[in-house]
């Protein structure tokens, strides 16, 4: 490799895939250390933002439980796609035990998700990196939070302290307009202290919306819809501006397209749903910066408002959404869209994941779970 610039075999390995690159750690001493250093780990999470993969939770080929399928970007844009033949099934922490899961968030190749079963053995968060297949279990909060009770997920990156962090909020009890949110980081492995804010996530949409390093909620306070935005580095709450009259369009959804801050607002007539409009903020915090840019009239797309959301887009321009639990790939240049499916299961979430090296150093691994 000497004749090989240093540099080139960098740029090299920052465009291989994770399995490829736990393989490569083999190689040489100095090729475990370039690959093991934070610096290698970081620049690869850039490169590969590019190559995002969608995990969808729905319910199992081979069990009555909940299972989690991956599938590549790449794979649902062509129109020659055999969603069932492209679609990963993947074995989760615990799958084997026959825990079922929620997913809550992703960041940075790290999946945080809620396991449990319905025989009350067993209720917990696990962080897990499905590329290199470590899991790490979540101690629980002090206040102890039931699956059903919480009312806002944030899974995300403190990019000022390098630690990941773990949001959870439920109504506090005893107030009208308030929440009790928690926070876990991973590098204490502990909880703090939970913080009431003056504000109810009453929407579907629980995980955060992530844009510019900050995840994002539609909420109530004193009876009024607001835009809030988190900051992971000092766990606070801040009201953003939205681009319409916030009391006339009460049926509205966040997500993300083209990097951009997103909302689906319901236009009705006489109780009857018309269309979807997608608003785009361009210019990020800035409320006067917010467009129209498409009007979805598509019966895929407005058939249910209640579990439409915007997981993506594709190279060639299409949207793709996660709608009545099938996936919808929406061309807003002819307003035609195709519908996937998986052997006929609805998926009942999603989120978009990249492969990433970074470690939760537990030492533990799914493989291991069948040993």
């Amino acid at each position: 490799m000497s004749s090989i610039p240093e540099e080139m075999y960098h740029e090299i390995l920052f465009r291989l895939p994770v399995e490829s690159l736990l393989v490569c750690k083999s190689v040489c001493k100095s090729w475990y250390a370039l690959i093991s250093s934070s610096d290698f780990v970081n620049t690869h999470i850039t490169m590969q933002k590019n190559n995002p993969i969608l995990m969808l939770e729905g319910s199992s080929r081979s069990s009555s439980n909940h299972s989690l399928y991956s599938i590549g970007y790449d794979s649902l844009a062509s129109p020659f796609c055999e969603i069932n033949d492209d679609t990963i099934e993947i074995d989760y922490p615990f799958k084997h035990l026959d825990y079922d899961v929620r997913l809550l968030g992703t960041c940075n190749g790290l999946v945080c998700m809620w396991l449990y079963d319905y025989e009350g053995r067993r209720d917990f968060l696990c962080l897990w990196n499905p590329a290199t297949t470590e899991y790490k279990e979540i101690p629980k909060s002090p206040d102890v939070f039931d699956r059903c009770e919480v009312c806002l997920f944030a899974f995300g990156y403190d990019c000022k302290t390098g630690d990941y962090k773990l949001a959870m909020g439920i109504e506090a009890y005893g107030t009208k307009d308030s929440s009790l949110v928690q926070v876990y980081t991973l590098t204490t492995n502990s909880w703090k202290n939970g913080q009431i804010v003056p504000y109810k996530f009453p929407y579907m949409q629980k995980s955060g919306v992530l844009v510019n390093e900050y995840l994002h909620w539609l909420a109530k306070a004193q009876g009024n819809i607001i835009l809030l935005s988190l900051d992971m580095g000092d766990e606070s709450f801040k009201e953003m501006q939205l681009p319409m009259d916030k009391n006339k369009h009460p049926h509205m959804i966040l997500g993300e397209l083209e990097g951009c801050l997103c909302i689906l607002v319901s236009s009705y007539a006489n109780g009857v749903k018309l269309h979807v409009e997608v608003w785009k903020m361009l210019d990020y915090g800035v409320g006067e910066s917010w467009a129209r840019y498409y009007i979805i009239s598509h019966e895929s797309i407005i058939a249910n408002q209640l579990f439409l959301r915007l997981m993506g887009s594709f190279k060639n321009g299409e949207i793709l959404f996660l709608s009545c639990g099938m996936l919808v790939s929406y061309d807003p240049k002819y307003g035609s869209a195709r519908e996937e499916e998986i052997d006929n299961v609805p998926f009942l979430e999603a989120e978009n994941y990249i492969e990433s090296l970074v470690s939760l150093n537990s030492g533990t691994h799914v493989w291991e779970d069948d040993i």
